[in-house]
This record gives structure tokens, sequence and C-alpha cells, in this order.
């Protein structure tokens, strides 16, 4: 399963079996006699609303662990040194530029998620950090570590061979509707 999925799945599923069991509540409080059908309708829509509240409070809980910026017009760029922990950073029209050379990594494995809907995300990582990339454009360029793509829904996987030996290990899911995905490594 795929960061992205993984990260709406659980309020997707709430949202719907709150939304069917809202249906199912309602038509069972209809004008009609309510009889042992109605009951067991109204049962089965309260139920449901039930599940999804609770799979929607499960999700909310699992997120809120995760580090989160949101813009939804400007840029995002690191600046100065600074402590990656495992974060999503979206943006709906703008860049993201990420230099991780002057970033504190956790030993062991990081995840980064950067999400852009118009505009260039671009992350610059150091040569002693494993890097497995999944990168996704609609309309664009992906271009990691060499490996490049251009034209319509993109998609690249690269996995540094070093990433299981490695002491800091990234795990990047750069996704972007029209723009430019640009993964480099830097000898410093």
């Amino acid at each position: 399963m795929s960061s992205r999925l993984r990260d709406v799945l659980g309020l997707t599923v709430g949202l719907y079996l709150i939304a069917v069991g809202g249906l199912f509540a309602l038509d069972s409080t209809g004008a009609r006699h309510i009889g042992l059908g109605g009951l067991i309708e109204g049962a089965f829509g309260l139920a449901l609303i039930a599940l999804g509240i609770l799979s929607w409070l499960a999700a909310m809980r699992a997120r809120r662990f995760t580090r989160r910026l949101s813009r939804a017009f400007g840029h995002v760029r690191s600046a100065g040194e600074w402590r990656l922990d495992d974060a999503v950073v979206r943006t709906v029209i703008g860049d993201i530029h990420l230099d991780l050379r002057h970033a504190e990594l956790p030993e062991g494995e990081t995840e980064l998620t950067l999400l852009c809907w118009l505009g260039t995300v671009q992350v610059q990582v150091p040569a002693h950090v494993g890097l497995d990339v999944e990168a996704q454009t609609f309309v664009g360029t992906v271009d990691v570590l060499g490996v490049r793509e251009e034209g319509l829904i993109r998609d690249i996987d690269v996995r540094t061979e070093d990433y299981e030996t490695a002491r800091h290990r990234l795990k990047l899911r750069l996704s972007t509707v029209i723009g430019e995905l640009l993964v480099v490594r830097s000898e410093r």
C-alpha cells in the first residue's frame, strides 16, 4: 500500500461509512410506519455512522504523530540547520525546495512525503543517505538521481544500492499534478 493511500484510507472509509449510515438512518425515519424493518434499518444506519466516526478518529489519531506542513499558495524552503523527522509537506500552488545537506537526520528510516499540485519539488540529499524514492507527476518532468522521464503520467521508483546498509535511510514520496520533481545527491 502506497504512503499516499495509507495517508487517506482511514479518513475516506470513515467518511463513506458516515455518509452511508446517514442515508440508512434518514431512510428509516421516513413518513411510513416504523416496524421491525424500520428499526433494523435505523440500527444498521447508526452502526455504520458509529463505525465511520471510529474510523475517522483512529485515522486522525494516527495522522497527528506525523509532522505536517500545508500551504495553499507560496513556497516551502529549508533554511539553515534543522532536524528532519517523518513529515508531510503540501502546497497547492508553489514550490518545495529542501536542502537536506544541512538537516539532522535520525538514524534508521525517515519518511518524507512532498505533495505539490502546481509547481516544482526539489530535494538535495547528502551522499551518505540511503534513498528509496517514489516520484509521480500527471503532467511534467520527473528526474530522480539522473533517471529522467517527461510527459503525461510519469512514475519513477528508485532505490540506491546502499539503502539497506545505510545508517541514515530516507523514503521520499514525491507527487505533483503539473510540475517538476527533482532529487539529487550531493557529495557534502
